[in-house]
């Protein structure tokens, strides 16, 4: 998936959100309303309170004690959570684009089926999280921020990210696979002795256009620039048609990926590494 293409994906999820309307700058004294744009809810405390299927656009919730409160299936633009107490929170199903989730606490959430785009994920806030906790978080994940994130040793496999950036991140000995990591940005990250095998990192953009001109088609990697790729098991790296849509779930119209391709479009060295 171009950058383009995944810039596009996360303006119409956010078109989208404002789509379902809005109530204004409402005030937080005036009640919680399930539709805002611009609301300033610092300062409350929304704990346990039930926020299904809210669309928010804009929203503060900077700091807001959040715990066990029941956000399955809203949907949030650019809402700032940054430092928000979300332990024991009901995510499930929720729509995220361009929200930030930096310094949350995120213990015993429920996540899964959450969708990401354009998050803020960088930090060290998710270092302690369990395994399954930070794989619902981005197995939907376009265009996440996941920079400076201590992830070594976790299991991630078969994530779905497109367009994020990890660099400066810890993905030694990390499970990555059969995950789709495509256009994303893994320069300089670590990735001594994780498990790659199986990841779609290449995919073929047969409708590729520069502008209004039309190119023809490519071949687009994630980029490895400087990635430490020691010990990495890369057998079985896929590189996956872009007719089988944004994640590539259908891997039949994938090919093994080449050592060539890796190094000439992905940037990689692989000095060190298996395969592929």
């Amino acid at each position: 998936m171009s950058k383009r293409l995944v810039n596009l994906i996360a303006a119409a999820f956010v078109a989208g959100l404002l789509i379902g309307g809005s109530s204004g700058a409402a005030r937080a004294q005036l009640g919680i309303p399930r539709s805002c744009v611009g609301c300033d809810l610092r300062g409350n405390d929304l704990h346990g309170r039930d926020l299904r299927s809210v669309a928010w656009v804009g929203v503060d919730l900077r700091g807001v004690n959040l715990r066990n409160a029941n956000f399955s299936g809203a949907k949030l633009a650019g809402v700032n959570l940054r430092g928000a107490d979300l332990r024991g929170a009901d995510l499930r199903d929720a729509k995220l684009a361009g929200c930030d989730l930096r310094d949350a606490k995120l213990d015993g959430a429920k996540l899964d089926g959450i969708k990401l785009a354009g998050v803020n994920l960088a930090g060290s806030f998710l270092n302690g999280l369990p395994d399954a906790q930070i794989h619902a978080l981005l197995s939907t994940c376009a265009g996440c921020n996941v920079s400076s994130v201590d992830l070594h040793g976790k299991n991630l496999q078969g994530i779905r990210t497109a367009g994020s950036n990890f660099s400066g991140s810890n993905l030694s000995g990390t499970n990555l696979r059969d995950a789709t990591l495509m256009a994303d940005n893994l320069s300089g990250v670590n990735l001594q002795n994780a498990d790659l095998g199986g990841a779609a990192l290449c995919g073929h953009e047969t409708d590729w256009n520069d502008g209004n001109v039309a190119r023809g088609s490519r071949i687009i990697c994630t980029n490895l620039r400087g990635a430490d790729l020691r010990g990495a098991d890369l057998r079985g790296a896929l590189l996956c048609d872009s007719r089988n849509g944004p994640d590539y779930a259908d891997r039949r119209d994938c090919a093994p990926l080449d050592a060539a391709t890796l190094r000439d479009v992905a940037h990689a060295n692989l000095t060190g590494a298996k395969g592929p």
